[in-house]
């Protein structure tokens, strides 16, 4: 089988991420935006994605830096994401047109991924792909839970793309995917009161859909001409249910009440240009909007419906809103320095809630300083800008999240600043050391929809295990929605190591450490880890047969809630409350054997540490995962 190389060449170094339940053997497709002349292809050949396992966090840094014009990637990362090529990382390109993949595990775990290119020529490309995933089988061991109750989760994607360059005048790229998801609130144990039947009731059920599809041109990129490219898309996004438990009046036991989730679409623009000054420098402009639009049931009157919830949680849809970026930069490159000299200037129209309005107007710094010594290489970036707060986002860091969302105010981030080194290759190692600092102001907390289901709004035993004005409340109940925000910063200490015998053995270690007390933190995901490691080993001992290890761990987690009184009474918004969280450790081996050239059989052992760990409050995880399945390609 043939293979195709692409050579990332690139000022900067990759960030360092730190994935949990990483999938020892799997191949994927992966998603990066890039800022130079390499314009990366989408070859479906490989497996976009592996079995259902707990979502995967990796830290939130910017994306790789190139040598030029800056144009997003083509395609998206589809359910679960992978890290982004690194520095001069090579793809290796199978040049078959089609792939199919088939997987079952444990637990009744099953994957199959298909996808071909139906028009593959140097000017055309254009093809569709399948993903499905599912688990039914699992049953939690819940302390006030139905014994019978089965996690189950259903994700089934179908996506399409084409893209052709019209003679050397520029290139039209499409595509267009539709995920739907039905899956379970598997750990819902409402604590029913005395004189109840003692039955806990089925676990709710949710459906989500999120379709996606745009369409870019991009102008051939030229050193003595005006380079630009443009794009506009749109992305839907909405839940069938949103759940609540309330006191029903005429039981005077606590009841699962329910409203139509909200909806949400997002269209989106981008265009560019870049006009040089002299043979090595160049001015240039980014331009990026987003457009929300939402659905939904407006805010309740609480007189029609028995409802009564200690979050005191208003039913409500968002205000329709928009944010525009523009980015004005100058750049300059000479030999091996790249310096890019620009601000991000964010116009915000009706963002935020009514009584919390995002500012119509910030602006953060766009610089960026690269040297490449080699071996040696230096970056530093200092950065920022708005991020958006969307139930799309949102279901990126929690996949269980609550079906409305109540504020849609942006995170503004004045700074988020880098500072790093690599060295190598060099006789087969490598490495890497990062330096990073980020302000955030309005941060939000999240992550406790399931959390609330279970305990009708009230606090676990060992929460707070710390307040940080107010002492011990043992009165404190906590919010599911994400609309609870704090100002946050905190600094990232990375490091990276690797050493490559090609296939013979290759091992790469990478880690952050990253501080997390309340609002001085380095947000990485709803459970805040203070350590994130991640080790993986790779062989290929004999030309058909590849072994794979991985070992991933998540340390000194805490996830922070405002703190509330039972009875509503709520504390000013400096008062944030703690629970520590279990470490998440895992260990996965996997190994493929080929058949042939393009036939693979391959086994998955995750999890062999059989860890039930909770990701978030209330969402225990399977032990022991064990997969088998083929691949094909044609």
């Amino acid at each position: 089988m043939k293979s195709c190389h692409k050579i990332l060449q690139t000022t900067g170094i990759a960030i360092f991420i730190a994935l949990p339940y990483v999938s020892a053997n799997a191949q994927y497709n992966q998603s990066i935006s890039v800022e130079g002349k390499y314009v990366p292809e989408i070859f479906h050949i490989d497996r976009i994605n592996t079995l259902p396992r707990q979502y995967k966090f990796t830290l939130e840094t910017n994306p790789l830096n190139y040598d030029s014009k800056s144009v997003p990637a083509n395609f998206q990362p589809r359910l679960l994401p992978m890290a982004a090529t690194g520095w001069r990382d090579t793809r290796i390109c199978p040049d078959t047109r089609g792939y199919l993949d088939l997987g079952l595990g444990s637990w009744l775990n099953s994957t199959l991924s298909a996808g071909y290119r139906f028009v593959d020529n140097e000017a055309t490309k254009a093809g569709a792909w399948i993903q499905h995933n599912s688990t039914s089988l699992w049953k939690p061991k819940l302390e006030n839970g139905n014994p019978d109750t089965r996690q189950y989760r259903y994700d089934e994607t179908i996506g399409i793309y084409a893209s052709h360059d019209f003679n050397g005048a520029g290139t039209l790229q499409a595509s267009a995917s539709w995920h739907l998801g039905n899956f379970n609130y598997y750990a819902f144990a409402p604590e029913w009161e005395s004189g109840d039947s003692g039955k806990s009731r089925t676990a709710p059920t949710q459906t989500l859909n999120d379709i996606s599809a745009k369409i870019d041109w991009l102008s051939p990129v030229k050193t003595d001409a005006i380079n630009w490219y443009a794009g506009i898309g749109a992305r839907y996004f909405g839940y069938r249910r949103f759940y609540n438990q309330y006191t029903n009046p005429a039981t005077g036991q606590p009841d699962l009440y329910s409203q139509q989730g909200n909806r949400e679409t997002d269209i989106n623009i981008k265009a560019g240009f870049q006009f040089p000054t002299a043979e090595k420098s160049l001015i240039g402009l980014d331009v990026k909007g987003d457009i929300l639009i939402y659905a939904g049931e407006k805010d309740i009157d609480y007189r029609e419906y028995p409802v009564y919830s200690l979050m005191n949680f208003p039913y409500y849809s968002p205000d329709n809103y928009a944010l525009f970026t523009l980015t004005p930069y100058y750049r300059f490159a000479k030999e091996r320095l790249l310096v890019r000299i620009g601000a991000d200037i964010d116009l915000a129209f009706n963002a935020g809630h009514s009584s919390d309005r995002y500012s119509a107007f910030h602006i953060a710094p766009d610089v960026k300083l690269d040297f490449e010594a080699s071996p040696v290489n230096f970056y530093l970036h200092v950065l920022g800008g708005s991020k958006l707060h969307t139930l799309a986002s949102n279901y990126e860091l929690d996949y269980y999240q609550g079906g409305l969302i109540y504020n849609t105010r942006p995170v503004y981030i004045p700074l988020d600043g880098q500072l790093g080194v690599s060295f190598g290759p060099f006789s087969g190692f490598k490495a890497g050391a990062e330096f990073a600092f980020r302000i955030a102001r309005g941060e939000y907390l999240g992550g406790w929809y399931q959390a609330s289901m279970n305990r009708f709004g009230k606090a676990f035993g060992s929460l707070p295990e710390k307040d940080y004005q107010y002492g011990n409340l043992q009165d404190l109940v906590y919010d599911f929605d994400s609309s609870y925000t704090t100002n946050m910063h905190g600094f990232s200490i990375g490091a990276s190591l690797s050493y490559d015998l090609g296939k013979i053995f290759k091992i790469t270690a990478k880690g952050n450490y990253q501080p997390q007390n309340g609002k001085t933190g380095y947000f990485n995901g709803y459970d805040r880890p203070r350590w994130i490691l991640g080790l993986t080993a790779e062989s290929n001992p004999w030309r058909r047969l590849k072994l794979s290890a991985s070992y991933n761990y998540r340390g000194v987690r805490t996830i922070y809630t405002k703190a509330m009184f039972d009875g509503g009474l709520n504390l000013d918004d400096t008062v944030i409350a703690g629970m520590r969280l279990p470490d998440i450790t895992t260990l996965n081996f996997g190994a493929s054997y080929g058949i042939s050239e393009n036939f693979d059989v391959w086994v998955q052992a995750d999890n062999l540490l059989n860890r039930h760990t909770e990701l978030l409050p209330d969402l225990p995880q399977q032990g022991v995962r064990i997969y088998g399945g083929v691949s094909l390609k044609f």
